[in-house]
């Protein structure tokens, strides 16, 4: 096989483009007839619970995290969780609650207490420490801090990551629960529900995160059934939000694309997408996503470094708890969301005890004047993180489609900053700022459990109204996505007959059972940078010896690698994946017999028409298949 070569098929699908009211409704099913029914009928209330759901949409966020829902049959009406549980905060009826555990009290979110100490970006340790970038690693990263608490705490295992994670998501569970059941009998309701997850995060950490999931009981049966999961990449929610809220508006034309910006606390997520179709609403990623950490939380660590030590004023002096109330009040609820680059300086109120002797003494600790000039000094840093991942993903953008793109679209908490706004406008002259950009992931989130709940043909809808179809059809719909590594499995190759030729001081040649010589290589299914079909699967078809009829099962290990060329060799960049097994029943007598060179029958056979299938609607998925007269088997996928 040479290195051009691909043994995986990429199937193809193409899309009915329908928006006419009409053809819609004439798909709807005709009224039935009247029967002797009435709501309280068994068989009543089983079809209908049958045709609506809630759909539930978290945004598990490093610093900050919300949810919001829908009923499916309002899919347009999208709720904001919020009165999170607080204790003398302002801000319980944020749409966001902090991303917080007290380890030493179990408080969480609002109500951990003003002098505590707790453990935050505790998301990010799903991550092994290979996968964290660079300035994640350093000593003096929060990040690092929380690690070493939860250590000191619990004893620092990946199973104690995850128990931090589920209970906070329990606590967030419940509490959503909560607040639903005000307005609905969610006895009587299925719920389906999706969590954000990072584009760049890898596999291992998308399925720790599922783990967290069920041990927060969140997906626990119910006597209503089991809640439905699925994850969904953070940016893409924040992109399907963004343009759900922005259909119609002139920007959005076949053939153009345009950038989602999602600034966050942590970190800042940039992607980009081309409009394939307006009715539907359908668009496709454009080029690869980027993300760097140069969240709000720099701007934030400014502030609080320039007021300890350039101020004057004596913050050591201060309690925990004045400075984590002037943080929160003065600062987070105050100059920070008010900041657009206009004022000529604001006014703030320090602890007391910041000031010195004598001024306590005559009572001038009421006001202390920041300039604006200072304040945009804070803003350095994440501004030109976030100015650089636009200008190399406009670059991207014009180099490969020959157009930049229409617009530049900023959401999450940070992506509402006007002085944001105003210096990345002044720049790009194409900026947006879409409202609600706060609950923008959440939001998406939601979205993309009604669309994949959808069906096309109204069959699981049928008691919705023709409005409410409406919506669900014409709702965004991500088609593809840019793959951001490359997947494949070793194969064994004909020595005598690879391209490029054995390289003897990298490979080992051996024998396989037939007596041929044989030498590793790589096939790989997808590359990197090559587009993908969210609806479609990518099929590797393989052979397999097996030594015994007795033999029942099939194992392959999947690989990847994060280079750009992905090589035909294997090498470091090469890692596995995870491991497929499922069970198997190809009748012996079916296989094709095998013999060595000489021409003698071996006691073994090889099986063919074996499938590996990939789909990529979300997060990976892998299957085997085993043709023949066999059937499909359902695979247990174990990650590396």
């Amino acid at each position: 096989m040479d290195r051009n070569s691909n043994p995986f098929r990429m199937g193809s699908m193409s899309y009915v483009l329908d928006a006419q009211y009409q053809e819609l409704m004439s798909e709807l099913p005709s009224p039935a007839p009247p029967v002797l029914e009435t709501p309280s009928s068994p068989s009543f209330r089983r079809a209908e619970r049958e045709e609506k759901y809630i759909a539930i949409g978290i945004d598990f966020g490093t610093t900050y995290s919300g949810v919001s829902w829908a009923h499916s049959s309002t899919p347009n009406d999208i709720h904001h969780v919020a009165h999170w549980p607080y204790d003398g905060y302002r801000g319980k009826d944020e749409v966001q609650i902090p991303t917080q555990v007290d380890l030493s009290t179990n408080d969480w979110g609002y109500l951990v207490s003003k002098d505590a100490d707790p453990v935050r970006w505790f998301k990010l340790l799903l991550l092994e420490t290979r996968d964290l970038k660079k300035d994640m690693k350093e000593t003096n990263h929060p990040l690092e801090h929380s690690r070493e608490k939860l250590r000191k705490h619990v004893g620092y295992e990946p199973s104690a990551v995850i128990d931090l994670v589920a209970d906070f998501l329990q606590r967030l569970w419940e509490h959503t629960l909560s607040e639903i059941q005000y307005e609905l009998d969610l006895d009587l309701l299925p719920i389906k529900v999706a969590i954000t997850v990072p584009a760049i995060w890898p596999l291992y950490a998308r399925e720790k995160m599922e783990a967290a999931a069920a041990k927060a009981g969140i997906t626990k049966p119910r006597r209503i059934g089991k809640t439905e999961l699925i994850l969904v990449e953070e940016p893409e929610a924040a992109a399907v939000s963004t343009l759900f809220d922005r259909q119609g508006y002139p920007e959005i034309e076949i053939g153009e694309s345009f950038i989602v910006c999602d600034c966050g606390g942590g970190t800042i997520d940039i992607t980009s997408y081309t409009v394939t179709s307006v009715s539907p609403f359908i668009v496709k990623e454009a080029v690869t996503g980027d993300g760097k950490l140069c969240g709000a939380f720099l701007i934030d660590d400014a502030f609080e470094n320039w007021m300890k030590i350039k101020s004057g004023l004596r913050f050591d002096k201060c309690d925990r708890a004045d400075v984590r109330d002037f943080m929160n009040e003065e600062w987070e609820h105050g100059i920070k969301r008010a900041f657009t680059g206009k004022e000529p300086s604001f006014s703030i109120r320090p602890p007391a005890k910041a000031f010195g002797v004598v001024k306590r003494t005559k009572g001038r600790t009421d006001n202390f004047q920041i300039s604006s000039d200072v304040i945009k000094q804070f803003y350095s840093r994440t501004y030109n993180g976030i100015r650089e991942l636009i200008s190399e993903q406009k670059s991207e953008i014009t180099k490969k489609l020959g157009k930049p793109p229409k617009k530049i679209l900023l959401v999450g908490g940070l992506g509402a900053s006007r002085y944001l706004y105003s210096m990345l406008h002044e720049q790009h002259q194409n900026v947006l700022q879409p409202a609600q950009a706060w609950s923008a992931v959440s939001r998406g989130a939601v979205i993309a459990v009604l669309k994949n709940a959808y069906n096309p043909a109204g069959a699981s809808l049928g008691a919705n109204s023709g409005d409410a179809l409406l919506s669900l059809r014409t709702m965004p719909t991500i088609a593809s996505r840019i793959s951001r590594a490359s997947y494949g499995v070793i194969f064994a190759s004909r020595a005598k007959t690879v391209n490029p030729p054995v390289d003897h001081a990298k490979e080992e040649v051996y024998k396989d059972k037939e007596g041929i010589e044989r030498v590793d290589r790589m096939a790989w299914c997808l590359r990197k940078g090559e587009s993908v079909d969210n609806k479609d699967q990518v099929n590797y078809y393989f052979q397999r010896d097996f030594d015994s009829p007795d033999v029942k099962t099939l194992s392959i290990r999947i690989h990847l690698s994060d280079a750009d060329e992905p090589p035909i060799i294997p090498d470091s960049s090469v890692r596995q994946l995870c491991g497929i097994e499922c069970q198997i029943d190809i009748p012996w007598e079916t296989m094709r017999e095998m013999r060595d060179p000489e021409g003698n029958l071996l006691k073994c056979r090889k099986a063919t028409g074996l499938i590996i299938s990939m789909s990529f609607g979300g997060a990976p998925k892998w299957k085997l298949t085993a043709g023949g007269h066999s059937t499909e088997q359902k695979a247990d996928v174990k990650y590396s």
